[in-house]
């Protein structure tokens, strides 16, 4: 009686080969599952956007009563949104596997995107300063996380705060020592 591979004898390498058309397809099939998602990753700001409000989120760590900190603010420019837009969903999707990276601290920049000051929000963007630096819409569940280092090699941070014309003193992640007067 012969087995189910056609041979009297079940071998290594028909074993082997097996494994690995079993592995080949499965990876196919994540291949084409996770090529979706990323063309979703395309669509983090939508085109209608010609607002955007930036706010700086001060993590777990700091005593932010303590401090003169960076202030919210708006960017009302269409062509400065456009520009911004163009940068978040041009990043690449963030490495899938197991990374190490230190431990966060909740600091980021907020970025609410609108078609008009008193509208609707249409998307809402976090940029992470700590751990591991990634980029993400709050809304979109099934979207992947996106790196935080643009082609130029500079963070999203500050190319949005370069774009706006902004200078904060401090990053949320990284504020200074408080010396009492």
């Amino acid at each position: 009686m012969k087995n189910f591979l056609g041979g009297a004898r079940l071998s290594w390498r028909r074993i082997l080969f097996l494994l690995t058309a079993i592995a080949v397809a499965a990876g196919v099939a994540i291949g084409l599952t996770v090529w979706a998602s990323f063309d979703a990753a395309a669509a983090t700001i939508p085109p209608g956007a010609t607002v955007v409000t930036v706010t700086p989120v001060f993590g777990s760590d700091p005593n932010i009563s303590r401090h003169h900190l960076d202030h919210a603010f708006t960017i009302t420019g269409p062509a400065q949104v456009a520009r911004i837009a163009g940068i978040i969903n041009g990043l690449a999707p963030f490495p899938i596997g197991a990374l190490s990276c230190a431990e966060g601290n909740g600091a980021a920049m907020k970025m609410t995107f609108k078609a008009s000051l008193s509208g609707p929000t249409l998307s809402t963007v976090l940029a992470t300063y700590t751990g591991c630096p990634r980029v993400w819409n709050l809304a979109a569940q099934n979207m992947p996380y996106l790196v935080d280092q643009t082609s130029s090699g500079q963070q999203v941070q500050q190319l949005v705060l370069s774009i706006a014309g902004v200078r904060w003193p401090y990053t949320p992640d990284v504020l200074p020592a408080f010396h009492r007067q």
